[in-house]
């Protein structure tokens, strides 16, 4: 990131930091205002949570985001998973304080889906799951135990079961905002929560059915409604279409097991990744945890819900896609499943070493144990250091590439320099200006950066309106096409930003501005800006005397 203020240059960012700019000056954030951006076309849905949140504090956009990326991976991140590991294991302290340090070394979740995918929304939402998912075992173990034990005096159970409601009622609100923030927190914690609801309700059914049959059948009945009901929505649900409508990129079966079970940053078979890349203690140590924690009644649910996600991992990377009605609920795309996975694995990482490290003690006399415990400690850290199991080369490499602002051959959006011109421009635009521009040539971070609203607000979809289609490929004839000023009018657009030959993703032939290359400025285009890699110009040749003068020629000519 090098500093809090610079633009990432990922895909989903320069939508996020645009719909923040929209919420600041509208003090609008429902999930149907902000999809698209200055309610163009027609609205729908898109979880707005994350950008409410995010929107409140004073000052930029774009420091804003970048400075909630850092509050999500180093407090919420950790904070969340250490409850997690509380709920799992209440007796093992030691994996309570091993847990966050488990977290550090793993790459997936935050540094690849915050800095590489900057998937904003849908981390935070992930960063809270564990907690969630917490918060539901310690209920399910409560109420447990109140079946199971009853106390003797009936007044002792109504501060327990003030405390169960409380817990029931901050169950329900913290699900519910995990979801306003993004959907995906709901299948994650199906996922990795599905065996400890389903053993709730398989026991309450059963202690209705002994208590009274026709309330049993009641029970069961409801049960089966509310399944059948959210399966029917899920499958009927034109977002959800959407969503599994979605391609990605896939992976024979052998590449995708060793990019999870070594925690690395890209495929295997990529020429870039190189063997400090890999984190051999990772996989080891949860399959170790895993198989611990099966034996204890409060974990072994975790360790299924585990497999469930690796499982889903393996589907959405397989050519074949043989669960695409599962996986595309995370649109096919194994990083944002590999986020989930690391919800419960860091955890259980966390137990292996803590059952390691109680089983060498256990040979050591009572008199030795804290020495032999301060000895396994540093020999765990030197070993750490020396095996440099935290990555930090790997996690800067994965993080870096989209804040730089150096050339690329893959190409930047925006070069150095070129932010703090963009930022310069409010002083050149007017307050009511629209401006038209290759979206991958840093045009679209024009409004995050300065208030002043561009035609193409993120990247790709330049398909809402058909000006904006038509101008995406034809704007560079406004000297012989009339019907590019009729669009430009419809539009609003009065100035055009074009940047240099080098653009963000300039190798993908679906994702091509063509209407904006090679154009021809000498005449019809007035200078206001310029710097080293870009240029801003008022469009004049839409004015009635311009065209009188191009329609003069061609009758001359």
């Amino acid at each position: 990131m090098n500093n809090v203020d610079r633009v990432n240059q990922a895909w989903d960012p320069s939508f996020h930091v645009n719909a923040l700019r929209w919420i600041k000056e509208n003090g609008q954030a429902s999930p149907w205002d902000i999809n698209p951006i200055y309610s163009q076309g027609t609205g729908s849905f898109y979880p707005a949570g994350w950008h409410a949140l995010v929107a409140l504090p004073p000052g930029d956009v774009v420091t804003s985001a970048n400075l909630a990326t850092l509050i999500v991976a180093c407090v919420v991140w950790p904070t969340s998973l250490t409850y997690l590991a509380v709920a799992l294991f209440p007796q093992r302290r030691l994996t309570w304080v091993l847990t966050p340090a488990a977290a550090a070394g793993v790459i997936a979740f935050p540094i690849i889906q915050q800095s590489r995918s900057a998937q904003w929304p849908n981390a935070l939402a992930v960063a809270l799951v564990p907690a969630i998912l917490a918060l539901g075992i310690e209920l399910a173990a409560s109420l447990h135990q109140q079946r199971t034990a009853p106390p003797v005096d009936v007044r002792s159970t109504h501060p327990d079961g003030r405390n169960q409601t409380v817990k029931s009622l901050v169950l329900v609100l913290a699900t519910a905002s995990a979801a306003w923030i993004h959907p995906s927190a709901i299948f994650a914690l199906i996922a990795l929560g599905c065996i400890y609801v389903l053993r709730y309700i398989v026991l309450m059914c059963r202690a209705s059915w002994l208590q009274d049959r026709r309330h049993g059948r009641l029970w069961v009945a409801f049960w089966a409604l509310c399944t059948g009901s959210a399966v029917w929505l899920i499958s009927t649900s034109p977002i959800v279409a959407g969503m599994a409508d979605n391609t990605a990129v896939t992976a024979p079966f052998p590449d995708a097991a060793e990019r999870l079970f070594f925690d690395l940053p890209r495929s295997p078979d990529d020429e870039r990744i190189q063997l400090r890349d890999y984190n051999f203690w990772i996989g080891p140590l949860v399959i170790l945890g895993a198989f611990c924690a099966l034996r204890r009644k409060r974990s072994w649910p975790a360790a299924v819900g585990l497999g469930v996600t690796v499982v889903l991992y393996l589907a959405a990377l397989h050519p074949a896609r043989p669960l695409s009605w599962m996986t595309g609920l995370w649109y096919h795309d194994a990083v944002r499943i590999a986020a989930v996975s690391a919800v419960v694995a860091c955890v259980f990482a966390a137990y292996a070493l803590d059952q390691i490290f109680t089983a060498l003690l256990w040979y050591v006399p009572v008199n030795g144990r804290r020495a032999a415990a301060a000895a396994i400690v540093a020999a765990t850290v030197c070993t750490v250091v020396a095996t440099n199991a935290f990555r930090y080369d790997t996690r800067q490499e994965a993080a870096v590439p989209h804040y730089d602002v150096e050339s690329d051959e893959f190409g930047r959006s925006i070069l150095s320099g070129e932010q703090d011109f963009i930022k310069s421009l409010a002083d050149v635009l007017p307050a009511d200006a629209t401006v038209i521009g290759d979206p991958f040539n840093g045009s679209t971070f024009i409004y995050a950066l300065t208030g002043r609203h561009v035609v193409y607000s993120q990247y790709g979809f330049a398909d809402r309106t058909a000006d904006e289609k038509f101008l995406r490929t034809r704007f560079r004839d406004i000297h012989r096409d009339p019907e590019v000023c009729a669009a430009l009018k419809r539009t609003g657009a009065e100035y055009v930003y074009l940047g240099g030959a080098e653009r963000a993703r300039q190798f993908n032939p679906y994702l091509q501005w063509p209407g904006f290359y090679d154009v021809d400025v000498s005449q019809g285009f007035e200078l206001l800006a310029s710097a080293e890699h870009a240029a801003l110009y008022k469009i004049t040749a839409c004015n009635r005397r311009s065209m009188k003068q191009r329609i003069g020629s061609r009758h001359i000519t």
